[in-house]
């Protein structure tokens, strides 16, 4: 029986004994990443990656390099910020290994990511999720480009845009809301 004050419906009989003894996630029953507790089945702490519980992502991208002294930790976070500006979208800087980077829209890893342990899990963890994963020159090897790539008009506005599982190039607002009308 699971409890669990938020309990999942899960049928406990297809569980597996690593799922019961709390070292897989119950929902994917995979045996890596962050985990959270999802509640006790026959008295023994069961655990799930957060994205498994609620499906949902966190709205940022994770960016990923060595953190592991106060001058890589700056100069990942300037990058940080390069990734924000280039993507135009959230970014956060993850330190440590403590984080589930499958509830993140994706991740970019920087050439530095390599140079200590914490980043360096991240990093394979982030190649091998199923979630974008990109490096870092290949955001800095595109141009800044304002030019919407569906009309061809100058706009302020045009940047990369999210569409279903892809990345478009560059679309001003108005271009992407006559797509995603259609």
């Amino acid at each position: 029986m699971l409890t669990h004050p938020n309990a999942l419906s899960v049928d406990v009989a297809t569980l597996t004994p690593a799922q019961r003894d709390g070292v897989a996630c119950l929902v994917c029953a995979e045996e890596d990443g962050c985990m959270t507790p999802a509640g006790f089945v026959d008295g023994c702490q069961v655990f799930a990656h957060p994205h498994c519980l609620d499906g949902h992502t966190n709205g940022f991208v994770a960016v990923i390099g060595d953190t592991s002294t106060p001058e890589a930790l700056d100069e990942t976070r300037a990058f940080a910020l390069d990734v924000a500006d280039r993507l135009r979208f959230p970014v956060r800087v993850l330190v440590g290994m403590h984080h589930d980077v499958e509830s993140y829209e994706g991740s970019v890893t920087l050439d530095s990511a390599f140079d200590d342990v914490a980043s360096a899990v991240l990093a394979t963890e982030a190649r091998e999720a199923d979630r974008m994963c990109l490096d870092f020159a290949a955001i800095a090897s595109f141009s800044w480009d304002t030019q919407c790539g569906h009309c061809g008009e100058e706009d302020p506005t045009a940047q990369p845009r999210r569409f279903g599982n892809e990345w478009t190039t560059s679309v001003c607002d108005s271009c992407f809301a006559m797509s995603r009308a259609a």
